[in-house]
């Protein structure tokens, strides 16, 4: 008997139980539409959506200030196109820019060093350093303004560096301003983010909120299966047999984890055709992330059941560390206090939606793995965690 009969036996046993397949699979599409239709009101419908105007923080070395760069920065944020979207704010240091941001009186920070004036007169590409702040949709908007302020500085870096200096020169003065380009015509344009223009929408936040939140149910199928096999005492003619601890272990945990990521394609591919939820245009960072929430259910199951000494307990345990992480991730409904959003950034939950979201919003690559990552990190730690206490503990009957 190998680890994949185990998964598939341990599979098939599962979904024959009819309260695990509507909990799993219908309750989640049952409650996305509910909340979705409840508060497309309250949170919006993702069309139409318009972004506030950004409040930027803009914090310049003295070199950067005085240098041609740091002059085009000054005429790019003075442009028309783009005074209409932001407000910019001389900041004098990082740790005010930050205080701003955290207290809420900007929305987004750019940094430009002294470094990066070198770099591009070197000929070498850039890239400004900016912060984030709470709004994710202003978020988008900061960097797709100024991604396109960096993109025409290095294209002139790039035409330097074939053409020679003096074409960059004579395109820079063609307006008279003797500035690079990248200040003279902004080419800007900038709609409420995510699909063609669009904010996400209630569906789609919920969507996102209530598959992390299910998924992570699926380590409680786990937790069942564990303890079920202990208390039929099934669990010491498994372990008569030729077959390791850890094959029973690893096969059972791999049954449940393929449950999990059935049921993650269930509920995206439904809810796209039921409700329209659009989950962005990068379908292998889906199942990316799907596969690390997978990770995370399991090793958070394993956790539980090897630390509980009853069914009973691990399963309000890990119901109640599921509710409250999916709490004060803004996963029932956003929540704006800085301590709780600081305390959530601890959870599976925050970094899961955040990253859901990113991808609906059409941010940058860049964003989407951060957050990714984040969650990855996240993932690390709970498996290092079970596979401590699996060591010390062990999977077997007593």
């Amino acid at each position: 008997m190998s680890i994949w009969h185990i998964c598939i036996f341990e599979l098939r046993r599962i979904l024959k139980i009819r309260s695990v397949v509507i909990n799993l699979f219908i309750l989640p599409l049952l409650l996305i539409f509910i909340l979705g239709t409840a508060l497309s009101s309250a949170m919006g419908t993702g069309k139409d959506t318009t972004p506030d105007t950004l409040r930027v923080g803009i914090v310049q070395s003295n070199e950067a200030i005085s240098s041609p760069v740091g002059e085009a920065l000054k005429a790019f944020v003075a442009a028309p196109e783009v005074a209409q979207m932001i407000k910019v704010k001389n900041m004098s240091s990082q740790d005010e820019t930050m205080d701003a941001l955290k207290q809420g009186d900007l929305d987004f920070a750019v940094i430009m060093t002294s470094d990066m004036v070198q770099q591009w007169m070197a000929g070498k590409t850039v890239k400004l350093q900016w912060i984030l702040g709470k709004d994710n949709t202003l978020n988008v908007v900061g960097q797709t303004v100024f991604t396109s302020f960096t993109d025409e500085l290095n294209r002139q870096a790039a035409i330097a560096k074939v053409l020679g200096p003096e074409t960059v020169m004579a395109i820079s003065t063609q307006d008279g301003t003797g500035l690079p380009a990248a200040s003279a015509q902004p080419n800007i344009k900038v709609s409420s983010p995510g699909h063609s223009g669009q904010s996400y929408s209630a569906s789609q936040y919920y969507a996102a909120a209530m598959l992390a939140m299910f998924m992570l149910y699926s380590g409680m199928t786990t937790v069942n299966s564990l303890f079920t096999e202990r208390d039929k005492q099934t669990l010491a003619r498994l372990q008569a047999t030729p077959v390791g601890n850890g094959v029973i272990f690893a096969g059972k945990v791999a049954g449940n984890s393929l449950l999990a990521f059935l049921q993650a394609i269930i509920i995206i591919v439904m809810t796209n055709l039921l409700f329209g939820v659009n989950w962005g245009g990068h379908p292998w960072l889906i199942v990316l992330i799907c596969i690390l929430i997978t990770l995370a259910s399991m090793t958070l199951g394993i956790i539980v059941a090897l630390v509980s000494k009853s069914a009973a307990s691990a399963t309000a345990l890990m119901q109640g560390i599921i509710i409250v992480m999916t709490f004060i991730s803004g996963g029932f409904t956003p929540i704006a206090i800085d301590f709780v959003q600081r305390i959530s950034e601890f959870t599976v939950n925050h970094w899961a939606l955040q990253s859901f979201l990113s991808m609906m919003l059409g941010a940058t690559l860049q964003e989407v793995m951060h957050n990714i990552f984040m969650l990855g990190a996240v993932c690390a730690v709970l498996a290092a965690a079970a596979a401590v206490i699996y060591r010390k503990v062990g999977y077997r009957y007593e």
